[in-house]
């Protein structure tokens, strides 16, 4: 009878085990095998992560680019990842996606650069930070999208506005999205994985193509990404790109000339 119970076991555990070898191989990516991980789970962020490797042009570029960071599943408290210098915690709570190990990654590699990459995207699509002006903007009803204590659960109040978020960001050029949190640094995060999605015809895409494609319903309808109502039509001045197309963005552009090496991180 032990003998029944403890082989399925020691099959499961070897098999995380060699899930935790190569992706440690791989990427140097380390995992906290604190019994939060099910072999799924390490399927998933081995594919997340090579997924990401290969936009960057490989594994030894990744490798080079982020270092060795660790994982872990633990508790986040309200957030489903948080990210480091050199780790990545993700909520044990909540089942994470490509879309996220991506965003958390993309945290990391600004961080190992001082977050001078997230400056160097507020930079160059022209963007500011100045809670100073969000105070002032506040007073604009117009310019304002958001309750007077932040963001409300309903059509025209989450806080899309440039500036009309708890740290602001006034963003420039035109990003995908953008809520009550966005920071330059969730800019830049979010801009890494639109890029590793956008036109790409991988798990990321779909998502990458609805956060664009949204801007084209009426207001008040569902987004088929995040099924949220909210007056899409009238957000499309400040999200929609040139002709539907992501690659048009100076943001876009940005990611593309960091990822290919072409832009000097100062």
């Amino acid at each position: 009878m032990t003998g029944g119970f403890f082989l399925p076991f020691m099959l499961v555990y070897t098999s995380a085990m060699e899930h935790i070898t190569r992706l440690h191989a791989d990427f140097q990516i380390k995992i906290t095998d604190n019994g939060n991980w099910q072999i799924s789970d390490l399927e998933l962020l081995h594919i997340s992560i090579a997924l990401f490797a290969e936009t960057l042009g490989g594994n030894e570029n990744f490798k080079r680019q982020l270092g060795e960071v660790l994982f872990e599943r633990t508790d986040t408290g309200t957030s489903l990842g948080l990210a480091y210098k050199d780790r990545i915690k993700l909520s044990k709570h909540s089942q994470f996606s490509a879309w996220s190990v991506i965003h958390e990654l993309a945290h990391v590699w600004d961080a190992k650069n001082q977050w001078k990459l997230s400056l160097g995207l507020e930079k160059i699509t022209g963007g500011r930070t100045s809670l100073l002006l969000s105070s002032l903007r506040k007073r604009i009803p117009a310019q304002w999208d958001a309750g007077p204590r932040g963001a409300e659960s309903k059509p025209g109040y989450y806080g899309r506005k440039p500036g009309v978020n708890a740290y602001g960001y006034f963003y420039g050029d035109k990003p995908s999205g953008a809520n009550w949190r966005f920071n330059r640094k969730e800019d830049f995060a979010e801009s890494v994985v639109m890029y590793c999605g956008w036109g790409r015809n991988n798990s990321l895409s779909k998502t990458a193509h609805g956060r664009i494609e949204r801007y084209l319903l009426p207001n008040g309808m569902k987004d088929p990404v995040y099924h949220i109502a909210d007056n899409w039509s009238d957000y499309a001045g400040y999200f929609y790109p040139e002709g539907g197309d992501y690659t048009k963005t100076k943001r876009w552009k940005f990611i593309d000339e960091l990822v290919n090496q072409r832009r000097k991180i100062t």
